[in-house]
């Protein structure tokens, strides 16, 4: 191999390095940001939009020093394993259902309780008006903080074996839960057999008839084309799905100050992004799922009942939850009080 071709293989390499790196932005500062979600790389699907929406804020606000490389479909793992990994700071970033992130950080079964949000609005209050207190909480049980907050609609009964149009319809009903307490307690007040499972299982669970139904948003049975599993789904809104993006607190204080500025309001700009699709989302789907022959009940007429059966597990959890201090503030910003 000649002298003349080693040096030109390396001429190439150097400027294709070179050409490769954002303007501003050099090899020595650059700030790499992997980020994890558990969703497809689709347009409207509202986790992957949500890190698009930051990546093309963050890279354009610091001049490409900080690239974000998405990776969608737990490429990098699933929900708490990327808690876990942020923690470790093995990964910079990632969203994941608030669910998930309670295994680590306790206090954010605030979020778990049944009914503790009459509507999207209420949810949103609560997160707004104690964004920091949140934070505080979720830094001193597991090291991370969420920089961003989403939401995907209030979860929706479905399931393949009858319409339920009131209480007496979901009793008996094999329910596929996720593995948390709280929830496991609620579908059990209402007299249903709920079964935890792993998200990858659910599918062909429910195509074997191995359960009956799941619950989800409407946004995450669309995009897994559970419609063909499932024949009936009812509004039950006794939880919304609502999910932190987090990066690990210790991490982020090593930062440059303009960096961290473009992570916090480029995940403030994705907060405000996923609020607004998401109420366009759901309208469109109802929609859409109905004529592709789902069967959608959308009030109950007994919900009361559903509400007060699901509300007497609260106390069965405050110390589960820990410090209630963001709950009793959630209550605060609400004007209940806890049951």
């Amino acid at each position: 191999m000649s002298r003349n071709f080693l040096i030109k293989c390396s001429l190439i390499t150097l400027c294709a390095g070179i050409f490769c790196l954002p303007a501003g932005a050099s090899a020595a500062d650059k700030i790499i940001m992997r980020y994890s979600h558990s969703s497809a790389a689709m347009v409207k699907e509202p986790h992957h939009a949500a890190a698009t929406d930051f990546k093309e804020y963050v890279e354009k606000a610091t001049n490409g020093q900080v690239e974000v490389q998405i990776y969608p479909g737990s490429q990098l793992g699933g929900e708490e394993r990327t808690f876990q990994d942020i923690q470790n700071q093995v990964v910079q970033i990632g969203s994941l259902a608030v669910n998930n992130a309670s295994v680590f950080s306790p206090s954010m079964g605030v979020f778990d309780l049944p009914y503790i949000f009459a509507s999207a609005e209420d949810a949103y209050k609560c997160i707004d008006q104690n964004w920091d207190e949140i934070n505080k909480r979720m830094i001193a049980e597991s090291g991370n903080m969420a920089v961003a907050w989403l939401v995907q609609g209030f979860r929706v009964l479905s399931n393949n074996v009858r319409p339920v149009k009131n209480l007496n319809d979901i009793k008996g009903l094999k329910i596929r839960v996720p593995s948390n307490p709280i929830m496991v307690a609620t579908f059990r007040a209402w007299g249903c057999e709920p079964t935890p499972l792993a998200w990858d299982e659910l599918f062909n669970a429910l195509q074997q008839k191995v359960i009956d139904g799941q619950e989800n948003p409407y946004t995450v049975f669309a995009s897994n084309k559970f419609e063909e599993v499932q024949k009936y789904i009812t509004d039950v809104h006794y939880k919304m799905w609502v999910g932190p993006v987090v990066v690990n607190a210790e991490w982020f204080d090593r930062q440059p100050a303009d960096v961290q500025k473009a992570i916090l309001e480029g995940g403030k700009l994705a907060t405000a992004n996923n609020r607004q699709m998401i109420a366009e989302m759901e309208a469109d789907l109802v929609k859409e799922l109905t004529a592709k022959g789902v069967e959608i009940t959308r009030e109950l007429p007994d919900e009361a009942e559903w509400q007060k059966l699901a509300m007497s597990v609260w106390p069965e959890f405050y110390d589960k939850i820990g410090d209630i201090t963001l709950l009793d503030a959630f209550l605060k910003t609400l004007n209940i009080t806890r049951p």
